[in-house]
């Protein structure tokens, strides 16, 4: 083996040291903390306590809107509501138990995925116990100054945010269309 062909071997393998420590470190750094997944939970369990015995569901009197959803996600509700003008958006229904009426709402398995240094994907397996319905429901959690918020809700139609963006598309669309000319 000639001299540059080792000096480039020695490069070579330098440089992949450099990426596997470089990965290895984006790894660590984006995995969430037992901390952040015992906040998660501690978030998850907050909710969920408010779907027990026919509870209010949130938001209800100690949970507000804010405490629940990050700002994206209300800003999509908000904006899907507002081309209904007055009818009924893509949300007919609460997202976070993907129902529109419950009885006594229990997580039955709760895991989390990282995303990002500042999101989780928590997949849920619910149960309404006095129906023995069964719900799986993943939610994009975000981690902001204020805690863990909702970003984003998928069940089988699929993410909530997209669903609204489309649907407010739509709504617009059909105003537009059906505004005199």
């Amino acid at each position: 083996m000639t001299e540059n062909s080792m000096l480039f071997l020695r490069h070579a393998f330098a440089l992949l040291l450099v990426l596997l420590t470089m990965a290895d470190a984006s790894i660590a750094a984006s995995a969430p903390s037992a901390d952040d997944n015992a906040s998660a939970k501690r978030f998850l369990r907050q909710i969920y306590a408010s779907y027990a015995n026919d509870g209010p569901g949130v938001p209800n009197d100690s949970l507000a809107q804010a405490d629940i959803y990050d700002a994206s996600l209300i800003a999509l509700m908000q904006a899907d509501q507002d081309a209904a003008d007055g009818e009924v958006g893509y949300l007919n229904g609460d997202p976070l138990c993907d129902c529109q009426d419950w009885g006594d709402i229990r997580i039955q398995s709760l895991v989390f995925k990282p995303v990002n240094g500042e999101r989780l994907t928590a997949t849920l397996v619910l149960k309404d116990l006095s129906t023995g319905e069964g719900r799986n429901l993943d939610l994009l959690l975000h981690r902001t100054a204020r805690g863990w918020r909702v970003e984003d809700c998928i069940n089988g139609e699929g993410s909530l945010a997209e669903n609204l963006r489309r649907s407010t598309r739509e709504l617009l669309k059909y105003r537009n269309d059906a505004a005199p000319s």
